[in-house]
Protein backbone atom coordinates (compact mmCIF):
# COMPACT_ATOMS: atom_id res chain seq x y z
CA UNK A 1 0.00 0.00 0.00
CA UNK A 2 1.39 3.47 -0.80
CA UNK A 3 2.51 5.72 2.02
CA UNK A 4 -0.43 7.44 3.65
CA UNK A 5 -0.39 11.18 2.90
CA UNK A 6 -2.30 13.13 5.51
CA UNK A 7 -4.47 16.04 4.40
CA UNK A 8 -2.94 19.30 5.64
CA UNK A 9 -4.99 22.16 7.06
CA UNK A 10 -6.25 24.53 4.38
CA UNK A 11 -4.46 27.36 6.17
CA UNK A 12 -1.11 25.59 5.71
CA UNK A 13 -1.69 25.19 1.97
CA UNK A 14 -2.71 28.83 1.63
CA UNK A 15 0.43 29.98 3.48
CA UNK A 16 2.61 27.96 1.09
CA UNK A 17 0.89 29.17 -2.08
CA UNK A 18 1.01 32.77 -0.85
CA UNK A 19 4.74 32.62 -0.20
CA UNK A 20 5.51 30.97 -3.55
CA UNK A 21 3.60 33.76 -5.30
CA UNK A 22 5.49 36.39 -3.33
CA UNK A 23 8.88 34.82 -4.09
CA UNK A 24 8.20 34.64 -7.82
CA UNK A 25 6.91 38.21 -7.93
CA UNK A 26 9.35 39.93 -5.59
CA UNK A 27 12.51 37.90 -4.94
CA UNK A 28 12.99 34.97 -7.38
CA UNK A 29 16.75 34.99 -6.81
CA UNK A 30 16.29 34.02 -3.15
CA UNK A 31 15.88 30.39 -4.19
CA UNK A 32 18.10 29.62 -7.22
CA UNK A 33 15.91 26.70 -8.31
CA UNK A 34 12.98 29.09 -8.81
CA UNK A 35 14.75 31.67 -10.98
CA UNK A 36 13.31 30.33 -14.22
CA UNK A 37 9.93 29.44 -12.76
CA UNK A 38 6.56 31.13 -13.04
CA UNK A 39 3.79 30.65 -10.54
CA UNK A 40 1.78 28.68 -13.10
CA UNK A 41 4.70 26.28 -13.60
CA UNK A 42 4.95 25.48 -9.87
CA UNK A 43 2.90 22.99 -7.89
CA UNK A 44 3.13 21.37 -4.46
CA UNK A 45 2.66 17.75 -3.48
CA UNK A 46 3.23 15.13 -0.81
CA UNK A 47 2.22 17.10 2.28
CA UNK A 48 3.66 15.63 5.46
CA UNK A 49 3.82 16.72 9.05
CA UNK A 50 7.12 17.85 10.54
CA UNK A 51 8.24 16.46 13.90
CA UNK A 52 11.18 17.87 15.85
CA UNK A 53 13.39 15.91 18.22
CA UNK A 54 15.18 18.26 20.61
CA UNK A 55 18.62 17.32 21.91
CA UNK A 56 17.45 17.12 25.53
CA UNK A 57 14.87 14.51 24.48
CA UNK A 58 17.39 12.24 22.78
CA UNK A 59 17.88 9.41 25.21
CA UNK A 60 18.51 5.78 24.32
CA UNK A 61 15.51 3.74 25.38
CA UNK A 62 12.92 6.51 25.17
CA UNK A 63 9.99 6.27 22.77
CA UNK A 64 10.21 8.56 19.74
CA UNK A 65 6.44 8.95 19.74
CA UNK A 66 6.56 10.22 23.33
CA UNK A 67 9.22 12.90 22.79
CA UNK A 68 8.99 14.19 19.19
CA UNK A 69 6.95 17.39 18.82
CA UNK A 70 4.78 18.11 15.77
CA UNK A 71 5.63 21.55 14.37
CA UNK A 72 3.96 22.33 11.07
CA UNK A 73 3.90 20.86 7.58
CA UNK A 74 6.30 20.34 4.67
CA UNK A 75 5.54 20.09 0.95
CA UNK A 76 7.54 19.17 -2.14
CA UNK A 77 7.71 21.98 -4.72
CA UNK A 78 7.60 20.92 -8.38
CA UNK A 79 8.73 22.95 -11.37
CA UNK A 80 7.08 20.99 -14.13
CA UNK A 81 7.84 17.36 -13.33
CA UNK A 82 11.00 18.03 -11.34
CA UNK A 83 11.09 18.43 -7.56
CA UNK A 84 13.17 21.58 -7.06
CA UNK A 85 12.57 22.61 -3.45
CA UNK A 86 10.74 21.89 -0.23
CA UNK A 87 8.65 24.44 1.64
CA UNK A 88 7.64 24.36 5.29
CA UNK A 89 4.97 25.95 7.40
CA UNK A 90 5.13 26.59 11.12
CA UNK A 91 2.46 27.14 13.76
CA UNK A 92 2.54 30.23 15.97
CA UNK A 93 1.49 30.41 19.62
CA UNK A 94 -2.11 31.04 18.61
CA UNK A 95 -2.18 27.92 16.44
CA UNK A 96 -2.07 29.87 13.17
CA UNK A 97 -0.25 28.32 10.20
CA UNK A 98 2.33 30.54 8.54
CA UNK A 99 5.26 30.25 6.14
CA UNK A 100 8.33 28.72 7.76
CA UNK A 101 11.12 28.38 5.20
CA UNK A 102 11.93 27.13 1.71
CA UNK A 103 15.05 25.26 0.65
CA UNK A 104 16.57 23.87 -2.53
CA UNK A 105 19.58 22.26 -0.82
CA UNK A 106 20.80 18.65 -0.73
CA UNK A 107 17.93 17.47 1.48
CA UNK A 108 15.54 18.02 -1.45
CA UNK A 109 17.20 15.35 -3.60
CA UNK A 110 17.78 13.28 -0.48
CA UNK A 111 14.09 13.42 0.38
CA UNK A 112 13.06 12.18 -3.06
CA UNK A 113 15.43 9.22 -2.81
CA UNK A 114 14.36 8.39 0.73
CA UNK A 115 10.67 8.42 -0.26
CA UNK A 116 11.34 6.07 -3.18
CA UNK A 117 13.23 3.78 -0.80
CA UNK A 118 10.38 3.90 1.72
CA UNK A 119 7.72 3.12 -0.88
CA UNK A 120 9.62 -0.01 -1.93
CA UNK A 121 9.78 -1.46 1.59
CA UNK A 122 7.81 -4.65 2.10
CA UNK A 123 6.28 -3.51 5.42
CA UNK A 124 5.08 -0.31 3.71
CA UNK A 125 3.62 -2.19 0.75
CA UNK A 126 1.78 -4.58 3.06
CA UNK A 127 0.79 -2.15 5.80
CA UNK A 128 -0.36 1.39 6.50
CA UNK A 129 2.31 4.00 7.24
CA UNK A 130 1.95 7.76 7.49
CA UNK A 131 4.81 9.83 6.08
CA UNK A 132 6.34 12.44 8.42
CA UNK A 133 9.59 14.38 8.38
CA UNK A 134 11.72 14.04 11.50
CA UNK A 135 14.25 16.76 12.29
CA UNK A 136 16.89 16.65 15.03
CA UNK A 137 18.60 20.01 14.40
CA UNK A 138 21.14 19.84 17.22
CA UNK A 139 22.73 16.74 15.70
CA UNK A 140 22.15 17.71 12.03
CA UNK A 141 19.84 14.77 11.30
CA UNK A 142 16.83 14.79 8.98
CA UNK A 143 14.90 11.58 8.30
CA UNK A 144 11.63 10.18 7.06
CA UNK A 145 9.51 8.90 9.91
CA UNK A 146 7.19 6.15 8.69
CA UNK A 147 4.57 6.07 11.42
CA UNK A 148 2.80 2.72 11.55
CA UNK A 149 -0.95 3.30 11.65
CA UNK A 150 -1.67 -0.30 12.70
CA UNK A 151 0.80 -0.76 15.55
CA UNK A 152 3.87 0.85 17.11
CA UNK A 153 6.42 -0.63 14.68
CA UNK A 154 7.50 2.69 13.15
CA UNK A 155 10.42 2.94 10.72
CA UNK A 156 13.04 5.64 10.19
CA UNK A 157 14.83 6.35 6.90
CA UNK A 158 17.72 8.86 7.31
CA UNK A 159 17.99 11.40 4.52
CA UNK A 160 21.33 12.16 2.89
CA UNK A 161 23.54 13.74 4.19
CA UNK A 162 23.46 11.94 7.54
CA UNK A 163 26.17 11.75 10.22
CA UNK A 164 27.65 8.38 11.20
CA UNK A 165 26.64 5.87 12.43
CA UNK A 166 23.45 6.63 10.47
CA UNK A 167 23.46 5.69 6.81
CA UNK A 168 21.28 7.49 4.25
CA UNK A 169 18.30 5.43 3.07
CA UNK A 170 19.15 2.61 5.50
CA UNK A 171 15.96 1.64 7.31
CA UNK A 172 15.96 1.56 11.12
CA UNK A 173 13.51 0.78 13.86
CA UNK A 174 12.80 3.76 16.09
CA UNK A 175 14.70 2.15 18.97
CA UNK A 176 17.81 1.68 16.80
CA UNK A 177 17.45 5.24 15.53
CA UNK A 178 17.22 6.65 19.05
CA UNK A 179 20.32 4.69 20.06
CA UNK A 180 22.24 6.11 17.08
CA UNK A 181 20.94 9.62 17.79
CA UNK A 182 22.11 9.34 21.40
CA UNK A 183 25.57 8.33 20.15
CA UNK A 184 25.71 11.31 17.78
CA UNK A 185 24.48 13.67 20.50
CA UNK A 186 27.17 12.44 22.87
CA UNK A 187 29.85 13.11 20.27
CA UNK A 188 28.46 16.58 19.51
CA UNK A 189 28.47 17.43 23.21
CA UNK A 190 32.05 16.16 23.55
CA UNK A 191 33.24 18.35 20.67
CA UNK A 192 31.44 21.39 22.11
CA UNK A 193 33.01 20.77 25.52
CA UNK A 194 36.48 20.61 23.95
CA UNK A 195 35.83 23.87 22.11
CA UNK A 196 34.77 25.58 25.35
CA UNK A 197 37.92 24.37 27.12
CA UNK A 198 40.09 25.71 24.31
CA UNK A 199 38.42 29.11 24.50
CA UNK A 200 39.07 29.30 28.23
CA UNK A 201 42.76 28.35 27.92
Amino acid sequence: MPLQIAKPPRAAEKAVHSMLGRLIAEDPDLVPALRSASLSSLSISTPHRVAVLEVDQIDNGRSLRSVAQKKGWRFLVHHGKAVVATINTSVDRKGKHQFGHITDGPFVTGTERAIRRAEALEPVQNGRFELLLLQAPAIHVVALWLRNLENGADLIVPIKPAPEPLRPNHVLSTSDFMAAAAEIASEVQRVHAQARRRRRS
